[in-house]
């Protein structure tokens, strides 16, 4: 097999804590164990960095917001286009619409060699929640179809994100390859992680932001509590945002300020693999997230996961059979949250397949990613 000189375009990436970086990083490796080199350009988050694993060159970034982690590179094309013509790379890959994607785009033109993204966010709604503004949301959108315009070949996670992509004006072919789901190793349900078998215990784990839809989670559960007459549980929301004291101020609202407890973030695997092993029911009513690997993360524990049917993150379940899909409504989620509680025995069913949600393990995606690097290569010569 042909090995590769990758050069890796990011706005996001260690120690920002997300899907987008953790996927980055996973292929990164897998095709680094594959026998190919990878020289990845990244924030560096205004602070020193150590990584050993495979060469990462930091470029200077501006911060978004009081959050640390909200930046974007700033554009040092002259720096990154000596570095990568030292480099001499035989393919240019980003996962990123912002100014990385621009600079990947310069430098493939300049080294005259394919290029290659994939797309792990639904832009639209990124770009309308940082700005609400519908007029700054399109110019940010025909920007990045341009960008897309100038790429040899899309690649997104989900079948969802596809379409979203058409929606935004892309007219070509997108591919589709799901993350890998290499999960961790989690404590199973029969580990004792002082669970009280006398209180539901339900989950979220991510950025605690609008667009993460944790308030329809409280919504739902408020409607479980008033009207369905449920008391025994517990919400732990584990993550940190700019969110929080909106979420806040809707459980009171909503009466579930002894039913919510907020964890703050915690980067420890082995305490979150308990927490995840503790869980009954992940609750993931995200429209945003394209395929979201928290879903695997908590069927790593043997918890399933009750999200929204006809998007991204569904598209993994099958419902009733490894984890639980409800329409997009307060109501009916609550509803289904309920049935899930009171049928123990389709519940038990669900946990024993939950495992089934695992698709293909990273090194086999990477090796989707090897063979199509390979193919744009021959074609470009």
């Amino acid at each position: 097999m042909q090995k590769l000189k990758i050069a890796v375009f990011t706005d996001s990436f260690f120690p920002a804590s997300g899907g987008t970086e953790q996927a980055t990083y996973n292929l990164c490796k897998n095709l680094k164990e594959l026998g190919h080199e990878i020289l990845l350009f990244a924030p560096d988050y205004h602070r020193a960095q150590d990584f050993n694993e495979f060469e990462v060159i930091r470029i200077k970034s501006i911060k978004l917001s009081k959050n640390d982690m909200a930046v974007l590179c700033k554009l040092e094309y002259k720096k990154i286009l000596k570095i990568s013509k030292n480099f001499n790379p035989d393919i240019i890959y980003y996962c990123t619409a912002s100014g990385m994607a621009k600079c990947a785009i310069k430098v493939a033109k300049k080294l005259n060699k394919p290029i290659v993204a994939t797309i792990h966010t639904k832009f639209k709604e990124a770009f309308y929640n940082s700005s609400h503004s519908k007029l700054i949301t399109n110019l940010l959108i025909g920007s990045l179809v341009r960008k897309l315009n100038r790429t040899n070949k899309i690649i997104t996670v989900s079948n969802d994100m596809a379409n979203q992509l058409h929606e935004y004006g892309y007219k070509k072919e997108v591919l589709v390859i799901k993350n890998g789901t290499d999960h961790i190793k989690s404590l199973s349900k029969t580990t004792n992680v002082n669970k009280n078998p006398n209180i539901f215990t339900f989950l979220f784990c991510g950025h605690i932001i609008k667009i993460k839809n944790i308030q329809f989670s409280i919504k739902s559960l408020g409607i479980l509590k008033k009207e369905l007459g449920f008391y025994n549980f517990k919400f732990y929301i584990v993550g940190e945002g700019n969110y929080k004291k909106k979420l806040e101020k809707l459980i009171k609202k909503e009466n579930l300020y002894d039913n919510v407890i907020f964890t703050g973030f915690i980067s420890d695997r082995i305490e979150i693999s308990k927490i995840y092993s503790k869980a009954d029911l992940f609750l993931f009513p995200s429209i945003f997230d394209t395929d979201g690997l928290v879903i695997c993360e908590a069927a790593s524990a043997g918890t399933p996961t009750l999200t929204i049917n006809g998007y991204g993150a569904s598209e993994r379940i099958t419902d009733n059979k490894n984890g639980f899909l409800s329409n997009y409504n307060v109501k009916d989620f609550s509803n289904r949250i309920y049935q899930i509680i009171q049928d123990k025995t389709l519940y038990n069913n669900v946990c024993q397949n939950v495992h089934t949600i695992y698709g293909e393990g990273w090194k086999q995606v990477a090796e989707k990613y090897e063979r199509l690097f390979i193919d744009l290569i021959k074609n470009k010569q």
